[in-house]
């Protein structure tokens, strides 16, 4: 079974004003806080002061004044109401850097920051999630805002390979603590000799093979499941074709709340990520993301 997550880190920002949390940060804030309620790990609230222009909308961004402060101050006592050990860390350097040098110093085994953070689509670390994606060593959890906290719908996505096979054991974890329904999906490239246009036809004997190589997919798939030893099986969804598309339609049919998947780093060049379908899928999919790193991963950082 994967390691639980016992450490967690919570990126935390406010608004332009420097006097609120914005709502992407008080979601993260809200699906940290049930994490560790279930789980027993304790959180980190880092908030980053770096005064800079702003990445997405080019507005110079004040220090936190009182209220703001006031606000950062809470986090831990929401966590205490809660019985989650907490600490609340204002640092100088840009967020996602922050972040990721926390990480590589053991603080933290999972990082959790807003897809997007204001209400408006800007905010400063709705604009580092990406590098955070590329970057960060640990597993980092997109919470997206306005949904509810407590995933009832994961999906898994894995393409056979260890890094894969992580993604679904993580995802079996949290479909644990939250008792929510677990569905690991996985698509299988169509063999280049078919017509790609509909109009044109398959012949017989394309379709014999596209049965057989559906068949031979269908059996790697189910045995990859079987070899991780889940104490509950996910429903299984095998679809051919490029990888982004099959999991986008499994995640909109099933109503996942949160999709969980790996990201490919290449040999010999640390943190260059090549054909990566998370990053292609976060914002393209309408639930959090969690994304996995192969576990030889070298942060450039």
């Amino acid at each position: 079974m994967v390691k639980r997550f016992q450490r967690l880190l919570v990126g935390v920002d406010l608004s332009l004003a420097g006097d609120r949390l914005t709502p992407g940060s008080l979601r993260a804030v809200d699906q940290a806080l049930l994490l560790a309620e279930s789980s027993g790990a304790e959180v980190t609230f880092l908030h980053s002061t770096w005064a800079d222009i702003h990445e997405e909308n080019q507005a110079l961004r004040p220090g936190p004044n009182a209220q703001g402060l006031a606000a950062l101050d809470q986090l831990v006592a929401r966590a205490s109401a809660r019985a989650v050990r907490s600490r609340l860390v204002l640092v100088r350097d840009r967020a996602w850097l922050e972040i990721i040098r926390a990480v590589q110093r053991g603080e933290a085994d999972l990082v959790m920051v807003a897809r997007q953070n204001q209400a408006s689509g800007s905010a400063a670390l709705g604009g580092v999630g990406r590098k955070l994606m590329r970057k960060c060593p640990c597993p980092v959890w997109m919470v997206r805002p306005g949904v509810t906290p407590g995933p009832r719908v994961i999906v898994a996505a894995t393409d056979l390979s260890p890094v894969g096979d992580d993604a679904v054991r993580i995802g079996a974890w949290l479909a644990e603590r939250f008792g929510a329904a677990l569905h690991a999906v996985h698509a299988w490239p169509l063999p280049l000799a078919v017509p790609v246009l509909p109009e044109l036809g398959v012949p017989v004997q394309s379709r014999v093979d596209i049965e057989q190589h559906e068949r031979a997919a269908r059996t790697r798939f189910q045995a990859a499941l079987q070899a991780l030893a889940l104490e509950r099986a996910p429903e299984e969804h095998l679809l051919s074709g490029a990888p982004s598309v099959a999991i986008r339609e499994v995640v909109e049919t099933t109503g996942a709340d949160l999709l969980v998947m790996g990201s490919v780093s290449r040999s010999g060049i640390a943190g260059l990520l090549l054909g990566n379908t998370a990053e292609r899928l976060l914002d393209r999919v309408p639930c959090a993301l969690l994304t996995i790193k192969p576990r030889d991963f070298q942060s450039p950082v």
